[in-house]
């Protein structure tokens, strides 16, 4: 390939990962190399080819701090607007600073484009190990920053990653839900949910729950599933509301008005489920006497509502400690001689509070 820019354009390691036919975070994870890189040989050599062919330098703000001396891990979450991850953040912030580490939030805002932006900026160079919270929009180029930097991910992945993942397993969640339902005598459910799309794979996982717990109790025409259909997700919506609180509401209000014969709501999380509440309360409908409603998550708020949420534990403080311990354990062996574990999984747990109750008679349809 041949170099096209004039002598007075400054080449980047943008011009270098295109002359190499690599990515440019591989470019910069080659010619940071801190000792741990497993990259090919041949990859190694046409990184290395393509920057002396090119002239190219690493700037020198990047040999100031030896790689070694870097306790940084990078912290990549979809949103701050639910309260999930504002939780999730300060237990691997306690924790990791506890083991003398530290730890760099990038919010994506649910923005591929973000996430993007975070991987080619600051691995290899700003961070030593790297936690996602959830589903990597680019597995390939996660899979290969991996070879270099501990990588891990709290929560779900698809099952022909290799990396590192302390998980849940949602459709157990899912399922525990449903059987709590069904045993209050509740027949017919709906399933409130933003997008059942590629940004998550625990919605689909959740739903999937329901659906084999009803199907094995032979109620086939029990759920209604109402999903935001927009293709893209933003934090907020016009109004100011968290997305995924405002969803909640919405569906709720659609739901109310075209009339439901369903005597329990689901939230497809707990901020979507008091969303639920909150519109319901606001038509005047009453919880649970009118419908039972419960979430997913188990974060503070659900606990203060009134009535309090009914919802799924996911053991988050034992997850984010082990996501920590995973990535350091990568980084500083400890010679006991133990198998590294690649995968780690938590039972959730039922929280049952006042938001559900047995089916009221007078909901069911004759």
């Amino acid at each position: 390939m041949s170099n096209n820019k004039s002598c007075s354009s400054k080449i980047t390691s943008t011009d270098v990962a295109r002359e190499a036919g690599v990515s440019q975070t591989t470019v910069s994870l080659i010619l940071s190399n801190s000792g741990r890189s497993t990259f090919s040989q041949e990859t190694r050599d046409r990184v290395l080819q393509a920057a002396e062919k090119l002239h190219y330098r690493i700037p020198e703000r990047r040999k100031k701090a030896p790689a070694v001396n870097n306790r940084t891990l990078l912290v990549l979450i979809p949103t701050v607007m639910n309260e999930y991850y504002a939780t999730l953040i300060s237990i691997l912030e306690e924790y990791a600073q506890s083991l003398n580490y530290h730890i760099f939030v990038c919010n994506c805002f649910r923005k591929p484009e973000l996430e993007k932006f975070y991987l080619d900026t600051f691995a290899g160079t700003a961070a030593c190990g790297i936690i996602y919270t959830f589903l990597p929009g680019f597995p390939e180029l996660v899979e290969e920053i991996n070879k270099t930097i501990p990588t891990v991910i709290i929560g779900e992945k698809h099952p022909d990653m290799s990396i590192c993942s302390v998980e849940l397993n949602n459709i157990t969640a899912g399922s525990m839900l449903a059987d709590y339902l069904l045993k209050a005598g509740h027949r017919k459910l709906v399933f409130i949910s933003t997008p059942l799309n590629r940004l998550s794979l625990s919605r689909s996982q959740r739903l999937e729950g329901i659906q084999k717990r009803l199907e094995s109790e032979h109620v086939t025409d029990g759920l209604t599933i109402l999903s935001a259909d927009s293709l893209s997700e933003n934090d907020k919506l016009e109004d100011g509301m968290p997305y995924e609180y405002s969803i909640g509401r919405m569906l709720t209000a659609q739901l109310i008005r075209e009339g439901t014969d369903a005597t329990a709501l689901i939230g497809v999380n707990d901020m979507t489920a008091i969303g639920i509440m909150n519109m319901l309360a606001e038509l005047g409908v009453k919880v649970p006497k009118d419908f039972s409603v419960c979430g997913f998550d188990n974060i503070f708020s659900s606990n203060i509502t009134t009535p309090g949420l009914t919802t799924v534990d996911h053991h988050l403080r034992l997850r984010c400690e082990s996501a920590v311990d995973m990535v350091v354990s990568m980084l500083e062996p400890d010679g006991s001689g133990h198998p590294f574990l690649r995968k780690i999984e938590y039972a959730p747990q039922l929280i049952i509070r006042g938001s559900t109750g047995p089916v009221n008679s007078h909901r069911v349809r004759k």
